[in-house]
C-alpha cells in the first residue's frame, strides 16, 4: 500500500471539486494507495518515470497528476483537474 499526499494547490483545487466529482476523486485515491504505476507517464517518452496522470469521473471528466516516491510508498498529488 502507498500513502496518499497532497500538496498545497491540490488541496486547495479539491476544495473546489463539484460535489459530483466527490466519490470519483475518492476512487482514484484509492487506486492510488494500491496502483498507482498503473496511471498514465506523464511524459510519454519516459514510461518508468514516477511522474503519473490517471483520469476519474464519468467519461475522464477529471485528471489527477501525481509524483510516486517509491522508496517512502508516497503518491503526491500534484494537481486536480476537473472538466466536468
Amino acid at each position: 500500500m502507498y500513502t496518499v499526499g497532497t500538496t498545497k494547490d491540490a488541496d486547495e483545487q479539491i476544495t473546489v471539486l463539484p460535489a459530483e466529482a466527490l466519490a470519483a476523486f475518492h476512487e482514484v485515491t484509492v487506486f492510488l494507495q494500491v496502483a498507482p504505476w498503473n496511471g498514465t507517464p506523464f511524459v510519454r517518452e519516459r514510461p518508468d518515470a514516477p511522474m503519473r496522470t490517471q483520469t476519474f469521473g464519468d467519461s475522464g471528466s477529471g485528471m489527477v497528476t501525481y509524483l510516486i516516491v517509491e522508496y517512502r510508498r508516497l503518491v503526491e498529488i500534484i494537481q486536480v483537474t476537473w472538466y466536468g
